[in-house]
């Protein structure tokens, strides 16, 4: 299987999405297809390579046009853009002149002059509705191009039934013209705000340095396109230029607009040890940096890759909204047959009526309640360092009751720290001196402390318990009470460390030639936010859980500190059956970053993990915080709120929309609704969901 992504251009409407899903997906070669009307994209599972062909061919047969890059689709939007203003001033004007002759001026030089100007605006200003809908027919797809292009063409073919004499008083060139002005107007308002919605995702595309600086080891300066940067490879970044890599700054001081990743406008001050991330901007200074990962692998590519599949995601909701609008035409067009027959033998009420139903109905505002929502969310989640790879998962958050821990890394920093301890300054340089060989989490805390790492002794690993070292005629123990347990005044240092148990209890002995020098308390801190988040989640009324491979003594501290339940020395299998088991009962979020943690992260209902993570907890994690940062979890809470809140009003507004007005148009209350002011109820009932939206990118709560 292969995923072919492409840019389409020209869909009006998410039932023109839909329409291309549903041709392409029964195409030879083709297993499945998604396409987002928001973001202009869509992306097909081929079996092979020669229905790339086939893809395209269908998409323009159904009338939509394919993009080939990112400069293309910006032109292309602000070149649709200018066509549609154009249109709709043309349209408008001449709309208002054929309304004026209609309302003051009563003789055939009036009448003729509204059927010219008529035919203008239907067929020149609405050319692209006829177009789309015939396309549409063509291959069995109803959109709303079908419905509009069905109201001006009805509402015009009556009216020169009327020039005609054939039957009939009222001419209604006026309201099959301004049916088009008024839809336009819908369209160009619609488009100009959705375009603004994609300013991130555009920055995003157009912060790729192009090409880099890389110093060779002869002092050398070569330059190369940027996507061919390497590990390790040392770069230069001067004034202006955008770092093609994340990286660690070895030399220089520099101002850098982080903006894409922040929000913020204000620059960054950057100097020699911190990181930079890709698609940074050199405001002024320069800056010599090494890459901690390929171009490819930057967290610029990372969320340009999450942007576009968070885009496409569809979920459950989606996918059922999608299936009501593809039917919704269909419908739409019985119904108004139905109240055109239910008026007659009054051909002029059944007409009117029956027009109105066809242009007052539209299911773009259904289509786009819930795709527009979930893509601002996306972006808002992004600025605030929380990547959604799955955006379903701002429903699923809401419906949480369980949380459950991984404690190192998550809850506690990924590092031990010395707590205290009894030994004298020479014996704990010398303890520290020998750490510094050993790679063990524990070791690499008291090495910290070492100022010289120079040893001629040898070493010899224990598994489980610690290491010997000799030097000379001296042989040093460094480890557990099982590995000193022969060794002199043990008593006395085991008091030592019994005091230290509440805040330390991970312990380390020293002993030299038998005698037990004295020991070494450590301690897995608590991350500065930790009870802020499980106060926050108690708040919520959701219940947390610490599940640890770590010994009891450890977990048990960090569990009391925290005030919640724990258990602890678990295997990968103990935490995954203990998370199916509470799967029965309520909805979980896990919590993690470790191999360990893989199968629960995968498992459960949703899935929290960081992005200094191992690389597997990642792939199968849905949501990844770029900071190590507690609070960010809450955020994610709070976005899922605010998100599930706007789709809410979207839903409630698109649904309430269409049982009112429908009925409305159909005469259910005693109303004459003309047809012009349905196609602009249409028009405006899209143009309400995607304000409404955009209120969750407004937000400044967050």
């Amino acid at each position: 299987m292969e995923e072919y992504r492409l840019k389409i251009g020209k869909m009006s409407c998410v039932n023109c999405a839909n329409a291309i899903e549903n041709a392409t997906r029964k195409l030879e070669g083709v297993e499945d297809a998604s396409i987002s009307y928001t973001n202009m994209s869509g992306v097909f599972l081929l079996k092979n390579d020669t229905a790339k062909q086939s893809v395209k061919d269908k998409i323009s047969q159904l009338g939509f046009s394919i993009l080939q890059d990112e400069l293309n689709i910006e032109n292309a939007k602000q070149k649709e853009l200018k066509r549609l203003k154009f249109k709709l001033l043309f349209a408008f004007i001449l709309s208002s002149v054929i309304m004026a002759f209609e309302m003051f001026v009563f003789n055939t030089f009036s009448y003729n002059l509204q059927l010219i100007l008529s035919f203008a605006v239907i067929f020149y200003c609405g050319f692209d509705f006829f177009f789309s809908a015939l396309k549409g027919l063509r291959h069995k797809n109803l959109t709303m191009n079908t419905l509009v292009a069905l109201g001006s063409l009805s509402a015009f073919l009556y009216s020169l039934c009327v020039y005609f004499g054939l039957f009939g008083e009222h001419l209604y060139f006026s309201g099959a013209a301004m049916i088009v002005s008024f839809v336009l107007l819908g369209k160009f308002i619609e488009e100009k705000t959705k375009n603004k919605a994609q300013i991130y995702q555009n920055k995003l595309q157009n912060l790729e340095a192009k090409k880099a600086r890389i110093l060779l080891e002869n002092g050398e300066i070569k330059e190369l396109p940027s996507s061919f940067v390497k590990t390790d490879d040392i770069l230069l970044l001067s004034q202006n230029e955008v770092s093609p890599v994340d990286g660690l700054i070895l030399e220089g001081r520099a101002e850098v607009d982080m903006s894409f990743l922040n929000g913020e406008f204000m620059p960054v001050l950057k100097k020699a040890g911190e990181s930079i991330e890709a698609g940074a901007m050199i405001i002024s200074g320069n800056l010599k940096l090494k890459a901690s990962k390929k171009a490819m692998d930057s967290t610029l590519e990372q969320l340009k890759d999450l942007v576009f599949r968070a885009s496409l995601f569809k979920s459950p909701l989606m996918r059922l909204i999608d299936k009501i609008s593809a039917y919704f035409v269909g419908f739409i067009l019985i119904l108004a047959l139905l109240v055109f027959l239910f008026y007659l033998p009054n051909l002029e009420k059944a007409f009117l009526h029956a027009l109105a139903v066809l242009l007052i109905s539209c299911p773009c505002a259904l289509g786009l309640a819930t795709p527009l929502a979930l893509a601002l969310a996306f972006e808002k989640g992004v600025r605030n360092f929380i990547l959604l790879k799955n955006p379903a998962a701002l429903e699923i958050l809401s419906q949480i009751k369980l949380v459950l821990f991984d404690k190192t890394g998550t809850l506690t920093q990924n590092t031990l720290s010395v707590f205290k301890h009894n030994l004298s300054e020479e014996n704990f340089l010398k303890l520290a001196q020998i750490q510094t060989q050993s790679s063990h989490p524990i070791a690499k805390a008291i090495a910290k402390k070492s100022k010289e790492s120079t040893l001629k002794g040898e070493i010899t690993h224990q598994i489980g318990k610690g290491l010997i070292y000799k030097e000379d005629e001296n042989t040093y123990l460094i480890g557990n009470e099982e590995l000193v347990k022969d060794t002199k005044e043990l008593e006395k240092t085991r008091e030592f460390l019994n005091t230290c148990d509440e805040f330390a209890p991970i312990r380390v002995y020293f002993a030299k030639n038998g005698v037990c020098l004295g020991g070494v308390a450590l301690q897995n801190a608590l991350k500065k936010d930790a009870k802020e988040l499980i106060n926050f989640l108690n708040l919520q009324h959701i219940k947390s859980v610490i599940l640890s491979g770590d010994n009891e003594k450890s977990v048990a501290k960090i569990a009391k500190e925290l005030q919640i339940d724990f258990h602890a020395k678990m295997t990968p299998k103990d935490k995954l059956n203990f998370l199916q088991k509470e799967q029965e009962q309520c909805k979980i979020l896990f919590i993690g970053d470790g191999l360990n943690d893989v199968a629960a992260l995968q498992k459960a209902d949703l899935s929290i993990s960081f992005s200094e993570a191992s690389e597997l907890a990642k792939q199968n994690t849905d949501i990844i915080l770029m900071r190590e940062d507690l609070t960010l979890i809450k955020l994610c809470f709070h976005l899922a709120k605010r998100t599930k809140h706007i789709i809410k009003l979207n839903l409630f507004w698109a649904f309430s929309y269409n049982l009112f007005s429908i009925p409305l148009a159909a005469g259910a209350f005693s109303l004459s609704l003309s047809p012009h002011l349905a196609a602009l109820m249409m028009s405006l009932s899209s143009l309400a969901v995607v304000l409404n939206s955009l209120r969750l990118k407004m937000d400044k709560t967050f």
